[in-house]
């Protein structure tokens, strides 16, 4: 069987290249009739000198599709390019978007970490067609704009690109790992680098709201707690299910502080690893541990799946390889065949768990 696919590996190459075209064009169809997720509406009221954070909190609820404006101040400033645009037409462009990040992310990290033109064929076509990337070019997400930025530090090492890997902030449940991170290595410098546009994000936003810089610098935090996002896979999510319930704010300040010593723990024992390549991979998928999340999140998976085809003869790479691909094409059918979220979701969380702790048992020597 082996000799097989290595005989005909070109003939399979092109089979999978035109399934994933055909693949692709329906999710770019998807997308230009849905986009729902993408914030377009509070960023055109914030470009329009109201402060959509205080008019959401105020009203109890959002005003124009799923786009409930919980993110960060920075999001809505750069998106001032697509509010010049209708609807329609906006939402045409953020799909543009995402469908160059879908490319731009497997080609900088293959080419930064070698891996073979064959590998990095099969990896981008993995990227184009997996669920995760297909339902953010469908909803309009943010999960592939986060997931590019977070990547940068790990490929560039210039106070440029620490800089940029702020923006990944856009996103508080998943930007947050790239600033603990450089916090467990000490790498202080590079923190307030990647602070400053967050910071920038947040004076540009109360100034042209004329809002009070000290509440609107809480107030994307106030709309998150109001909208009690929480999912049954995440550590934060379980806690509010199960343990903390609807009490005060103090209690979940005081889990979140809980939660995020616990990952500089973690942080700390997969910056013990040698490989860069590994602990970029295992440092993205964090967030999947502790933070509230979507299937279009799982895209952090991905640069575990490029460590792991390109050191595809090891056997724990094996494994991580194949549990990326379940979770990216199997997973939420098996999820809806079972039909128990309550028990399949932490399963799941545990799995990544455990990924992390058998990938940081021993000081790898591999690429």
């Amino acid at each position: 069987m082996k000799n097989f696919f290595i005989k005909n590996k070109n003939k399979i190459l092109f089979f999978l290249i035109t399934i994933s075209i055909f693949s692709f064009i329906e999710t770019i169809r998807k997308g230009l009739l849905n986009g729902c997720d993408f914030q377009w509406q509070p960023a055109l009221l914030f470009w329009e000198g109201v402060n959509h954070y205080a008019r959401f909190i105020n009203n109890g609820k959002s005003e124009f599709l799923c786009q409930g404006g919980e993110y960060s101040h920075l999001l809505h400033v750069i998106y001032y390019p697509y509010v010049l645009f209708k609807w329609e037409t906006a939402r045409v462009l953020w799909l543009i978007t995402n469908i160059f990040l879908v490319f731009s992310i497997p080609l900088l990290i293959c080419t930064k970490f070698k891996i073979s033109k064959y590998k990095t064929i099969i990896l981008v076509l993995i990227f184009m067609t997996c669920y995760p990337s297909r339902m953010t070019l469908n909803y309009g997400q943010q999960s592939l704009f986060v997931l590019f930025f977070l990547c940068l530090p790990f490929i560039f090492k210039s106070n440029f690109f620490y800089f940029l890997s702020g923006i990944s902030s856009i996103k508080y449940s998943t930007g947050y790992v790239i600033f603990l991170n450089f916090l467990v290595k000490k790498e202080f410098k590079n923190f307030f680098l990647a602070t400053i546009p967050y910071l920038l994000g947040w004076f540009v936003y109360f100034t042209h709201t004329n809002s009070d810089p000290i509440i609107n610098f809480f107030e994307p935090l106030k709309l998150s707690f109001m909208s009690n996002y929480r999912r049954d896979a995440d550590i934060y999510s379980l806690l509010q299910i199960y343990f903390l319930g609807d009490k005060g704010s103090i209690l979940k300040y005081i889990s979140i502080a809980s939660i995020f010593l616990l990952n500089l723990l973690i942080l700390l024992r997969i910056n013990r690893q040698s490989s860069n390549f590994l602990k970029m991979s295992l440092v993205l998928i964090c967030p999947l541990i502790f933070f509230p999340h979507s299937n279009y999140d799982y895209v952090l998976l991905f640069p575990l799946a490029c460590y792991s085809l390109l050191n595809f003869d090891n056997y724990l790479s094996k494994i991580n390889f194949f549990f990326v691909m379940y979770v990216f094409y199997l997973s939420r059918i098996v999820k809806h065949l079972l039909d128990i979220d309550w028990l399949y979701q932490p399963t799941l969380m545990l799995l990544i768990i455990l990924l992390i702790i058998i990938n940081t048992r021993t000081d790898r020597k591999v690429s």
